[in-house]
């Protein structure tokens, strides 16, 4: 079966070059979690692997440029944006910025790190406090990465309400 798992990911990874980057990257965030690697030293994002462009930093008039993390800082918000925006349309990713920011890349380690974000959990979460319905079951398989995202501890126990 090995032959027949490299076919299909050949042909995966041709489908996918035909379908909008985004598209295909928000897909993977869904199924795989947010794979996210920070190199401190260097300020580099990679993402599912990819290193992520600081096109937000170089249109923000060059006062940053590189990604930092750890903090609510402006240049962490710059961060947070280039995150979301990886793999959300833009209308999206400002409407998760602030809450993305604050539950998430200030809590990263002011260091070098590797996590991966339970993104489809998180979101999720969100969504049921809005008032909207989750749109998968598939969350509740979300790695939650050690801690930096943890939710509310509020499960049903069946019980009446």
């Amino acid at each position: 079966m090995g032959l027949l798992d490299r076919i299909l990911d050949v042909v995966t990874v041709g489908l996918d070059k035909l379908i909008d980057d985004k598209a295909v990257n928000h897909r993977r965030v869904i199924e795989q979690g947010l794979e996210i690697k920070g190199n401190w030293q260097t300020g580099e994002i990679f993402l599912l692997g990819n290193l992520l462009i600081p096109e937000v930093l170089e249109n923000n008039g060059g006062e940053y440029k590189t990604f930092s993390w750890g903090d609510t800082s402006e240049n962490s918000r710059l961060t947070a944006l280039a995150i979301l925006l990886w793999f959300l349309e833009e209308r999206e990713a400002y409407d998760y910025l602030d809450t993305f920011l604050r539950d998430f890349v200030a809590r990263l380690p002011r260091q070098d790190f590797e996590q991966n974000f339970g993104y489809e959990f998180w979101r999720n979460d969100i969504l049921s406090k809005r008032g909207k319905k989750l749109t998968s079951d598939k969350y509740h398989q979300a790695d939650l990465h050690g801690g930096y995202y943890l939710g509310d501890n509020d499960t049903d126990d069946g019980g009446d309400d």
